[in-house]
């Protein structure tokens, strides 16, 4: 079964790479779907599609794509699939559980919840983006290969 892991990834961290890695060993393969616009992105789509990319170099079965509108809509369009959701505490799930409900009613997917590993339930792209933007190291935080661009980009946002 194919597994659509979708976010805005503004930007990609170690949390996500490693939801990504145990979705890789559970479905055939995983779609990272970088959504275009939430109102809330820093970094143009191009740039967080092509950081995500990089990050999950190296992960066979695991690809990435853009994509504009509704998840639903995405989804949709994708076939047979389920959604996977990344939490790290007990906020991130409530959010989720909800979430699943919606995406549920408007196109009939499940969702299967992974949760993120202890190592890396403090971090988040808000954590990444804020100390990149005030001259802070990521490493730690960031997939190595990505660290440098990760550094350029959110450092011009601020």
């Amino acid at each position: 079964m194919k597994a659509i892991f979708a976010g805005t990834f503004d930007p990609f961290t170690l949390g996500h790479r490693n939801i990504v890695e145990r979705a890789a060993k559970l479905f055939d393969s995983v779609i990272i779907a970088v959504a275009d616009d939430t109102g809330k992105n820093t970094a143009p789509l191009a740039v967080r599609t092509e950081i995500a990319a990089a990050a999950v170099a190296g992960i066979a079965n695991a690809t990435v794509e853009s994509f504009s509108g509704l998840l639903t809509d995405y989804v949709a369009s994708k076939g047979d699939c389920v959604l996977v959701r990344g939490v790290r505490n007990s906020n991130d799930l409530e959010y989720e559980r909800d979430l699943t409900a919606v995406y549920k009613s408007l196109c009939g997917v499940e969702s299967v919840i992974l949760i993120t590993d202890a190592a890396y339930g403090h971090i988040s792209s808000t954590v990444v983006r804020t100390v990149a933007a005030l001259g802070g190291a990521v490493s730690g935080y960031v997939v190595p290969s990505t660290e440098k661009q990760i550094l350029q980009v959110y450092r011009k946002t601020r």
